[in-house]
């Protein structure tokens, strides 16, 4: 923890308070608060919420059953940096130029953050991942952007519940919108003894969770044994629970606060993880569900109660949804959606829009898979040998049978709304922010 960590929390927050003051205002009109929190590296079927049979997010679980779950929410991206910036435009990735690693978002592309800052609101951003620090352009808008430095090596959690808590209990100024990104989860898989026993089974294998045992796996130089895939998603699921006990903390805060009452808590995620459901281990490398399909909860003042959508939609449309309960109106150029229809009428839809994905990290450009998503059915393309693959989800959940030859008027389709989509793409910046030691950092963490 650094010394500015340690004075923000012995503080109660004062450094953090005062920094915002000075540079936001209060709104001349009353409006609601918003809470964003990206917890990273979290799929969506190993919550409770979503069906895990598994004690790893009771408050998760909680906040879900007074609001609003979405059941098939995609990120636009497998990793970090390109997933952050959809998030936080409401664009997709190719159409703000930020899909390879070290892209900076374009200047003229709007965020959250400023546009709300804009409109009167206190914006405070804490983050700990590499990719979202003010090099990236992602902390535009913010009066105060703090990050934290990470740490794939620690067992307990980061300082971005407790900074955050420590400015809540101070009487932030209203609106105020705060973003918190928890990188906690990702790899290294490691957690306090104690979460790590709840989720212990008997193992005597050589699995320890550290992010160079699982590059091995994925480069083919250690072999899994028997046991040894439940054993990650053993370490994976008490890290889970950990952050799930960080989130009980903010959300006691906000009702300490009576905060409650006029702010909107919206929880994801973006990017989940492999454990060799095709194969490999980690993210950012391959397009299917276990690596897009994230949780995304809405929570707040006149949202109803244990509400679930079950169409399938994407983090371009948190923005939109996010801002519209604000009163707010969302910028011109969004790609997302407000999503409130899907809560507020029976049997209500957004029709079968397309959904897309790209900028998966194999150390090219702009990547090399880029998939469409219609209602149940999604077409994959490889773009380095062509090769298209249509997946019924219905039908094939877990995305095993290329359908292609059996609906072929459906894979057509897709893919000429995929090729549309590519033609809209923007150029990235060609520069990169990434130093030496950035780039060492990295190979810690698995991305090359």
């Amino acid at each position: 923890m650094t010394r500015f960590e340690r004075f923000a929390i012995a503080a109660g927050g004062v450094c953090l308070v005062g920094a915002l003051l000075l540079a936001c205002s209060r709104a001349a009109a009353p409006s609601k608060n918003l809470v964003l929190v990206s917890i990273d590296t979290l799929r969506a079927d190993l919550l409770g919420c979503y069906g895990s049979p598994r004690p790893t997010s009771p408050t998760l679980d909680a906040l879900a059953a007074r609001g609003v779950l979405f059941e098939t929410a995609l990120a636009a991206a497998p990793w970090t940096l390109p997933s952050h910036a959809s998030l936080l435009t409401g664009r997709y990735p190719s159409r703000i130029g930020v899909q390879r690693a070290g892209a900076t978002l374009p200047a003229d592309v709007p965020t959250w953050a400023a546009w709300l800052r804009e409109r009167g609101f206190a914006t405070l951003g804490i983050v700990n991942s590499r990719w979202l620090e003010a090099r990236s352009g992602l902390d535009r808008g913010f009066a105060h952007h703090h990050w934290v430095e990470e740490n794939v090596r620690r067992r307990e959690p980061s300082s971005v519940g407790e900074i955050a808590a420590a400015w809540l209990s101070l009487d932030p100024p209203e609106p105020f919108f705060l973003f918190l990104h928890l990188y906690d989860l990702h790899s290294d898989y490691s957690s306090l003894p104690s979460y790590e026993r709840m989720f212990k089974t008997p193992y005597a294998g050589r699995i320890d969770g550290s992010t160079r045992q699982l590059r091995a796996i994925r480069e083919g130089h250690l072999k899994l044994r028997k046991g040894d895939v439940a054993q990650l998603r053993n370490l994976y699921a008490a890290g889970i629970r950990q952050l799930d006990d960080v989130l009980a903390r903010l959300v006691r805060v906000l009702e300490e606060q009576g905060l409650t009452e006029r702010t909107f808590l919206v929880l994801t995620s973006d990017h989940g993880e492999e454990f060799r459901e095709h194969g490999s281990v980690l993210h950012g490398r391959t397009q299917f569900d276990e690596v897009l399909r994230v949780p995304l909860v809405f929570v707040g003042p006149g949202l109803p109660a244990g509400v679930r959508v079950r169409e399938p939609v994407s983090l371009v449309d948190v923005m939109p949804t996010a801002l519209a309960l604000l009163g707010q109106p969302a910028p011109a150029a969004v790609d997302g959606v407000d999503l409130s229809p899907l809560w507020e009428g029976s049997g209500a839809s957004l029709g079968e829009r397309f959904l897309f994905g790209e900028a998966d990290w194999r150390n090219e450009e702009d990547g090399s898979l880029r998939w469409v998503r219609q209602g149940s059915f999604k077409l994959i393309h490889d773009r380095r040998n062509g090769e298209r693959r249509l997946y019924d989800l219905i039908h094939d959940p877990r995305e095993q049978v290329n359908v292609l030859a059996e609906h072929p008027k459906i894979a057509d389709e897709l893919w000429a709304a995929l090729e549309e989509f590519a033609s809209g793409a923007r150029a990235s910046d060609g520069d990169t922010w990434l130093s030496t030691e950035d780039l060492e950092r990295l190979r810690a963490l698995g991305y090359f």
